[in-house]
């Protein structure tokens, strides 16, 4: 019997699960790959086609496997693209590569992958096939004899599978409170900071303002400075920093054994405060030692108790933030340069006000000097992706949410589900969607191992029980 598998969502994760799933079946496989808003293999991390965003991880470290981490850099070779090991490459190649990766896999299994471009708005789960009689499914579509979920599309299809996968990747930033009615619905509010002709919809003159210091925001930055934008720009967060700037060759030795067992943030940062300082009497660097955690983040954070991941979230998560997720030298010279000349200002301080007057954005925050205010032409939120389920506007989401297929995970960082990814029967999800499980959820080296591990899970799955 065909097994058959549902993937929704087109990103990096679902393609890389395609992907797995075609080179680890045994039987055979049916796959279908669901995407509403563009090619595979690109989502919103890679579908960018500006040449200046970048990879934050070196070419040698970015392979789609998990067993070849520089896949990627022997491709660009290949392809005759002139990279260095450890350069960051522009992701709209990396987002060829995926596809590239994907596209073999569909030439090796004629037939097994069916590319579909349409919304799922929901999911019917259920053990017997029988039960799905006369529910709408086209004629031309085969019934297993006992069927798990049945994807229902905007366009009418229904997808008849033994499991399905939600691979959501990242959502648009959430609306803020601050935001009044007309900011929000103002023609220079963009509430999609990855929308491709934002930078050509702001007048090179215009003052802007970014909300928001991460990676999203220095994206912001590098594409209006590349339309030589010649207006005043504004970037703020509540701390007022910038992602640390990549430092490569230095190394530092695993002492995630230090670790094991605690169940206290505060002893966790203690005995990392004690390896930074070591790092620097040694000659290597504090990046070093924060790289040096990364195979262990995951069990380390499953080992704290949910009080100790609430406390990490509110009193240190923003310093691991831009510690941990840092941008490449070339992107940092562009804000220095930026800053060197004063057309950037980064602000410290937290937006109370939005409102829209007269053409303008009137902007009141508060900073440690009091209630500050200032006039711009657009604003731009580059808060980050929305990671609280329960207000995210989908009705694959809310219909999920209302059929108890998931639940939103105590920290509201993604859903609540298995370390392996199981939400509920036969319904599983990998990447962001598990950031509040296993924190390290986001970047390749760690979903291209829940690529490979999920698809082994589905393909163990029997296809009659």
């Amino acid at each position: 019997m065909t097994h058959t598998i549902t993937i929704i969502g087109g990103g990096a994760s679902g393609t890389l699960l395609a992907i797995q799933l075609l080179r680890q079946a045994q039987q055979p496989l049916h796959v279908y790959l669901v995407e509403q808003n563009g090619p595979a293999g690109r989502g919103v991390a890679y579908g960018t086609q500006s040449e200046v965003h970048r990879l934050n991880v070196p070419a040698n470290k970015m392979g789609a496997y998990p067993d070849q981490p520089g896949h990627f850099h022997e491709w660009l070779g290949a392809q005759s693209y002139a990279y260095a090991a450890n350069e960051f490459v522009p992701r709209t190649i990396y987002a060829e590569y995926l596809r590239a990766q994907l596209d073999e896999a569909i030439a090796a299994h004629p037939g097994a992958i069916e590319l579909i471009h349409d919304q799922a708005i929901d999911i019917e789960i259920t053990p017997q096939a029988s039960s799905l009689r006369g529910k709408g499914l086209p004629a031309h579509e085969a019934v297993p004899k006992r069927v798990s979920t049945l994807v229902t599309l905007a366009s009418g299809r229904r997808l008849a599978s033994d499991a399905a996968v939600l691979a959501f990747g990242n959502f648009l930033p959430p609306q803020p409170r601050f935001l009044s009615a007309q900011a929000a619905a103002a023609p220079k509010y963009f509430g999609n900071p990855w929308q491709a002709d934002l930078a050509s919809r702001i007048g090179p003159e215009d003052r802007v303002l970014v909300i928001g210091m991460g990676l999203t925001a220095v994206d912001t930055l590098l594409s209006l400075h590349a339309q030589q934008h010649q207006g005043a720009l504004y970037a703020i967060s509540t701390h007022g920093w910038w992602p640390a700037v990549h430092e490569l060759g230095h190394s530092y030795p695993d002492f995630s054994a230090e670790l094991a067992g605690k169940t206290s943030a505060a002893e966790m940062l203690a005995v990392v405060r004690s390896h930074l300082r070591a790092a620097e009497t040694q000659g290597s660097n504090w990046r070093a030692v924060i790289d040096s955690l990364r195979p262990s983040t995951q069990a380390l954070w499953q080992q704290l108790p949910l009080t100790e991941k609430q406390r990490f979230m509110r009193h240190l998560r923003r310093l691991w933030d831009v510690s941990r997720h840092r941008m490449p030298q070339e992107c940092a010279a562009v804000l220095d340069s930026l800053h060197a000349t004063g057309q950037l200002h980064s602000l410290h301080g937290r937006v109370t006000v939005v409102e829209y007057e007269d053409g303008a954005f009137e902007v009141r925050y508060r900073s440690h000097s009091g209630e500050q205010q200032l006039t711009v032409d657009a604003v731009i939120n580059c808060m980050g992706s929305e990671s609280n389920f329960a207000r995210l506007d989908s009705p694959l989401v809310q219909s999920l949410l209302a059929n108890q297929h998931i639940q939103p995970d105590a920290l509201a960082q993604g859903l609540d589900a298995a370390p392996d990814g199981k939400l509920a029967a036969r319904l599983y999800t990998l990447g962001t969607a598990l950031k509040g499980v296993l924190w390290e959820s986001t970047a390749m080296p760690e979903i291209r191992v829940q690529a490979q591990q999920l698809a082994t899970l589905l393909l163990s799955l029997s296809t009659v029980d």
